[in-house]
């Protein structure tokens, strides 16, 4: 069975200990944010599509952005899936 951690040991492993107590839902519906801050801003990634419509590359909004291409690939599925 497993013992209680104490507050120094949640503190030591981070967000480990915690996210084993309470599940992303129940830690939204108390207030809380979860998961990474983005990297970029909503404005930041329109004006990065819009870069790629109008003919930038994936590499050219990398450096721009300061982000990976593959950062740039996943949001350019996860949009196409979107419709």
């Amino acid at each position: 069975m497993a013992r209680e951690l104490t507050a120094r040991a949640m503190e030591s492993r981070g967000g480990r200990a915690r996210s084993k107590k309470y599940s992303k839902r129940q830690s939204e519906a108390s207030g809380k944010t979860v998961g990474r801050k983005p990297k970029l801003s909503e404005l930041e990634w329109a004006r990065m599509f819009y870069m790629l419509r109008a003919g930038k590359t994936q590499v050219d909004c990398a450096r721009e952005f300061n982000i990976s291409t593959r950062t740039i690939g996943r949001a350019l599925l996860k949009a196409r899936r979107r419709g």
